[in-house]
């Protein structure tokens, strides 16, 4: 076995998988393990995962030309854990945790999800958060012209991980009062499409409920960012905010 791979019992299984791709798939059809490569013998896996948001951000930056699709999943045979894309840890989005040798069944597709925002503000169900508060990140002294969400709870945990302020963290499912169009900021820069599935608007958001026991990152990677944001700033590199 590889040593990068650890055996998983079924019993042992998350009970419920995703995986993301940019191919259109139909419930009770197959996605196949990629041509093996024996040069690389991770091309023949397919890959999948527990967290929505792993699958989300693998169906962003997968090939093709369709738009990122995620489906829930039923592995067909054994199921290992993957742990070849530790490297990624350090950029700080999730990565898929398992793989198998045989065929994932097609269950579902999921097209329906939550907007979370993170931020540091104390806020309850019925609230609004508006534009117009000063930013984050960059020129303190304007004012924002947009609020932002995201459909992964690893957006907003960085949002809230990395918001101005005193007191903890705090993510929350929103729902749009306006249109909502995709942040320019984080799409189509370091990575392919949109995989942290982020948007903004000039309208407030409604605060529809609290998000407890988020998964947040560790303070090493909080870290890092905030140095590289820093760094932004004195390089005079502010946000997309008009």
């Amino acid at each position: 076995m590889n040593n990068d791979l650890v055996g998983s019992r079924l019993s042992e299984l998350p009970k419920q998988f995703y995986h993301g791709t940019r191919a259109e798939f139909k419930p009770g059809e197959l996605i196949e393990p990629g041509r093996a490569d024996p040069g690389n013998p991770l091309h023949s896996m397919v890959f999948l995962c527990p967290n929505l948001d792993a699958a989300i951000w693998d169906s962003e930056i997968a090939t093709g030309i369709g738009p990122g699709r995620v489906y829930i999943v039923e592995p067909m045979g054994a199921v290992e854990i993957a742990l070849h894309l530790k490297n990624e840890k350090s950029t700080g989005h999730p990565t898929m945790s398992h793989c198998s040798r045989e065929p994932l069944r097609v269950k579902s597709e999921v097209t329906s999800w939550h907007l979370y925002h993170g931020t540091k503000a104390d806020l309850k169900p019925g609230e609004l958060i508006r534009p117009g508060q000063t930013p984050n990140f960059g020129n303190k002294t304007r004012k924002t012209t947009y609020v932002y969400c995201s459909r992964t709870l690893n957006a907003a945990a960085w949002g809230a991980e990395l918001a101005a302020g005193e007191g903890p963290g705090q993510v929350y499912v929103v729902e749009p009062t306006g249109p909502i169009e995709e942040d320019p900021n984080l799409t189509d820069k370091k990575f392919r499409g949109n995989p942290t599935k982020s948007f903004r608007s000039r309208e407030p958001f409604l605060v529809k409920g609290v998000v407890r026991d988020w998964p947040g990152h560790s303070p090493e990677e909080v870290e890092a960012m905030k140095k590289g944001l820093k760094q932004h700033e004195k390089l005079g590199i502010e946000p997309i905010d008009d």
